[in-house]
């Protein structure tokens, strides 16, 4: 039996594994000239494969189909299958990296592994049309490809640059498969905030609140908006004309905030409220908070209490309107794809076809920062691989 992977990105990798160790032929078609080469730019380089936390809330799409796919490959089925092809991991603070921190060792170890299971990787090569003939498929790439299983793990749109052009979701669609319309996630944010964007360049923790959920981490302020893991983690939520929220105190309530602040302006009556403030905070953020509420050059002995309550409610709640998501090419990952009403999840097989299989970031699942994506790719991957034979 011969099966084709369109994609050799992580999900295709790890699918091509599977499948050739049941003894079925692969082939693996990949139009970029490298194979995986999104794999050497995720988690910084250092490829974080996965995380201990992992659990379905982490994830945007439907809960019980990624329930399914969680059960079938928990963290640790997914460090052993890394252990079995060579690749050791260790975890910081949950997040599960290779032992060696490098990317690049993960995507040799996976390509390795999988041609020394026979797996053909066809890089360089575009599918031009897929058709089915006497419940085999046939894949065009200029020449006619036949096999008996095929498995689309193509990606989605985010950064283009590593090959994911959204080409798996036509080829889908010509299978007559539902796509939810495909978005920008894990993304920055462009902002109208023009005083905001003056302190482009600091990054300071903070918590940010986007329809009714709160994320916390590095906030990075830009001259366009702002970006930092909390941001790319409400990004997906988020429309032109909707308003975030930062707490620039997150481990800390109102009040204890106004306390502080006022024993700042106490201890440094004569000085201006923006130098005082840089007890707290970055001196661009202090004047951003005191040129909003027009203190800045204040000396903090005329600020009055109701004045510094009004600053302790600014730092916890500063509010701003978002412009846009940044688009695909700045995106780690894509919100939509291919509809998960259409997926046996036990299989990732589709419910209109049979022997066709989908894996990774072409579905219509997407996770927060952290690994979440990269274990949906390799456990969707092994799911459909180990389903051909």
């Amino acid at each position: 039996m011969r099966t084709i992977i369109i994609g050799a990105g992580a999900a295709g990798l790890a699918a091509g594994i599977q499948a050739a160790r049941n003894q079925s032929e692969v082939i693996i078609i990949e139009h970029e000239k490298q194979a995986g080469k999104k794999i050497l730019i995720t988690g910084n380089g250092r490829c974080n494969i996965s995380n201990e936390k992992m659990n379905s809330s982490m994830y945007y799409g439907d809960s019980g189909f990624i329930d399914c796919v969680l059960e079938k490959y928990p963290v640790t089925k997914i460090k052993d299958f890394f252990e079995s092809i060579g690749l050791y991991t260790c975890s910081k603070n949950g997040y599960i990296y290779p032992m060696s921190m490098q990317a690049g060792a993960v995507l040799t170890i996976l390509r390795n592994a999988a041609l020394d299971l026979g797996v053909k990787i066809k890089t360089n090569n575009d599918v031009h049309n897929i058709c089915l003939d006497n419940d085999r498929f046939l894949v065009d790439i200029g020449i006619e490809l036949e096999c008996d299983q095929l498995i689309l793990a193509t990606g989605g749109c985010s950064f283009k640059k590593t090959g994911s052009d959204g080409s798996g979701y036509k080829l889908a669609e010509e299978l007559h498969h539902t796509v939810v319309a495909p978005s920008p996630a894990l993304t920055a944010l462009v902002c109208n905030d023009n005083l905001l964007k003056k302190a482009s360049g600091v990054r300071i923790h903070a918590s940010v609140t986007a329809k009714g959920q709160r994320h916390t981490g590095d906030l990075q302020i830009t001259d366009y908006g702002v970006s930092g893991i909390p941001v790319f983690n409400i990004s997906r939520l988020v429309a032109t004309g909707d308003t975030i929220q930062i707490d620039f105190m997150p481990g800390f309530s109102e009040e204890q905030l106004s306390n502080m602040i006022s024993n700042l302006f106490m201890n440094g009556k004569q000085k201006s409220a923006d130098i005082v403030l840089n007890g707290l905070f970055p001196d661009k953020i202090a004047v951003l908070f005191t040129t909003k509420l027009k203190i800045h050059n204040q000396a903090c002995h005329t600020i009055d209490k109701d004045k510094i309550s009004e600053l302790a409610g600014l730092i916890k709640n500063y509010n701003i309107s978002v412009q846009k998501r940044r688009g695909f090419e700045f995106a780690q990952v894509t919100a939509g794809g291919v509809s998960t009403d259409e997926i046996n999840p036990e299989r990732m097989e589709s419910k209109k076809i049979k022997n066709l299989f989908f894996a990774g970031e072409i579905i219509d699942v997407d996770g927060i920062c952290g690994g979440y994506n990269l274990h949906f790719a390799w456990a969707s991957g092994m799911i459909a691989g180990g389903n051909c034979k």
